[in-house]
């Protein structure tokens, strides 16, 4: 077993990382685990990768692939994590940076539990910071239908502090 560090610098002309480090680094071996860095030098976007390489004449070991999380979500929910996934996906390939980056599956299934109605509710969820609000909050938010909000899963018991309410339609009379 072996380690290496890489350290993959974003290109305006690959339009994304270059891979020539990573393949070089790897030399043919089988890579066992991939640690990620990503960090901002300037303006410039950077990935830095801790490799654990298996030995050279090491048979390449059959790994599961892993379980989807978004499969424990609800029928009604399932919709919306392949919206979210999908835009996600295709605003990584647009920044030039691993979908990861922008959010992990398990960040995905989360905002769908809880359906978050403004920024604030979304930055409560673990995992999502002010960086992330900041640039893709907005877009976040107008993906989630309005008809889904009833579907939540509650973290907060009835009529306490934090609980948030959705205003439903007015009736005929007028009043709410």
């Amino acid at each position: 077993m072996q380690i290496r560090v890489v350290t993959l610098r974003y290109s305006d002309r690959l339009g994304g990382f270059g891979e020539e480090a990573l393949e070089q680094a790897s030399a043919g071996r089988e890579v066992l685990e991939v640690r990620d860095h990503f960090f901002m030098r300037g303006d410039v976007p950077h990935l830095v990768l801790v490799l654990v390489l298996g030995a050279e004449n090491e048979p390449p070991r059959r790994r599961a692939p892993a379980e989807d999380p978004g499969k424990a979500l609800p029928p009604q929910l399932q919709a919306l994590y392949r919206d979210l996934r999908q835009w996600r996906n295709e605003r990584a390939k647009t920044e030039g940076i691993p979908s990861y980056v922008i959010m992990r599956n398990v960040l995905v299934v989360e905002i769908c539990r809880r359906l978050p109605r403004s920024l604030a509710e979304l930055k409560e969820i673990d995992g999502i910071g002010d960086g992330t609000c900041a640039k893709y909050g907005r877009e976040i938010l107008g993906m989630i239908p309005e008809d889904l909000s009833g579907e939540a899963e509650r973290e907060t018991a009835p009529d306490s502090p934090g609980e948030r309410t959705v205003p439903g339609p007015a009736s005929e009379g007028g009043e709410p």
